[in-house]
C-alpha cells in the first residue's frame, strides 16, 4: 500500500500539533478539515481578554501611515486615509449597504469600531469619503479618543487593518 499523505516537516509545527485539544472536535473529518474546523471554532470563543488574529504575513498592518500635522491638529479632528489603502483593505470587506454609507452623496458615513491594540480599548469613529479630495477620513472622536488620549504627534507611524472576524478596524502605534 502506498502512503498518499503528505509528509510534514519536522521543523514546521502542524495546526493540530499547536491545538491538540481541538482535534477531537470533528471525529469524521480528515486531518486537514479538523485543522480548519479547529481554527474556525476558536474565533467564536467569547472571552473579553482574548483575540484571535490569523495571518500568514507576519506584518499584519496593511495600512501604515506617518501622522501629519493636520492629522493631529486640534482644529482638524480627523485622520485622513488615502484611497489606495482604504478601498482594498477596508471597503473590500464591507457590505454594499455599508459602502454606500461610506461613499454616499448624503455624506453620513459609517460608524465603525476601532480597537486600539496598545491599550486594549474600543472606540467608535465614523468612516466617510471626502468627495472634494477623494480621500477617506475617520472622524467623530478621533481627536479625543486617539490624539489626546494617546498623546499622538506628527511623525508617529500608525498601523491599521480590518479584522474581518471581529468586524472592526485594528489600530496600533508602530513607533
Amino acid at each position: 500500500m502506498v502512503n498518499t499523505r503528505p509528509s510534514s516537516s519536522l521543523t514546521t509545527p502542524r495546526l493540530l500539533d499547536l491545538f491538540p485539544s481541538q482535534a477531537c472536535m470533528v471525529s469524521s473529518a480528515t486531518r486537514n478539515e479538523r485543522a480548519v474546523t479547529s481554527l474556525a471554532h476558536l474565533r467564536n470563543i467569547k472571552t473579553p481578554d482574548t483575540e484571535l488574529t490569523l495571518s500568514i504575513n507576519p506584518d499584519i498592518w496593511e495600512i501604515k501611515k506617518l501622522l501629519t500635522e493636520s492629522d493631529v491638529r486640534n482644529s482638524q479632528t480627523r485622520l485622513m486615509l488615502p484611497k489606495e489603502y482604504v478601498v482594498p483593505h477596508i471597503l473590500g470587506y464591507l457590505t454594499d449597504e455599508e459602502r454606500i454609507m461610506v461613499e454616499g452623496a448624503n455624506n453620513q458615513g459609517l460608524r465603525i469600531n476601532v480597537y486600539d491594540r496598545d491599550t486594549e480599548s474600543t472606540h467608535q469613529l465614523t468612516l466617510k469619503k471626502w468627495h472634494s479630495s477623494g480621500s477617506y477620513v475617520l472622524i467623530n472622536n478621533w481627536n479625543k479618543d486617539f490624539v489626546k488620549r494617546r498623546q499622538l504627534k506628527a511623525g508617529k507611524l500608525i498601523g491599521l487593518f480590518w479584522n474581518t472576524y471581529a468586524t472592526r478596524l485594528q489600530f496600533c502605534v508602530l513607533n
